[in-house]
């Protein structure tokens, strides 16, 4: 599946759901609406926007905005705005099996974030490893 596609959001989130690290993180952190702007760049023509709702015990709602306009009217509690390079680069290396960081590329300023960056460091903190094998698990293939 090519990432970043409906398709593949779709998949992850199935995967990321069904893995127990997951759901205890989702349950630590509380209901929460991410919103993702992945920049085109790179090889990737235009911006690609998802919306993800997550709510303890109950599969993620997905919505893809069309830009990033519409995302930001849809108010979630937190929008993340990566480079298609950044974000290929940490997918590379959770499937290679290695601890990507989000957090740190975030306070390194390779990620824009609005939100509670305090409680996102303080929940990211205690759920590292979360989803790794969940996101090994889905078959990625980059644009």
């Amino acid at each position: 599946m090519k990432f970043p596609s409906r398709e593949w959001c779709e998949a992850a989130a199935a995967a990321l759901v069904r893995d127990p690290a997951v759901t205890a993180a989702i349950a630590d952190f509380g209901p929460v609406a991410v919103g993702v702007v992945i920049q085109r760049g790179a090889r990737l023509p235009s911006d690609f926007c998802v919306l993800a709702r997550l709510h303890p015990g109950r599969p993620a709602k997905l919505s893809y905005p069309e830009d990033e306009d519409e995302l930001e009217e849809l108010d979630p509690d937190y929008i993340a705005w990566a480079p298609y390079a950044v974000c290929r680069k940490l997918l590379q290396q959770a499937i290679a099996g290695e601890r990507a960081d989000p957090v740190r590329a975030i306070l390194e300023r390779k990620i824009r974030l609005r939100g509670d960056l305090q409680k996102l460091v303080k929940y990211s903190g205690r759920h590292q490893a979360a989803g790794l094998e969940a996101i090994r698990a889905v078959p990625t293939e980059f644009v």
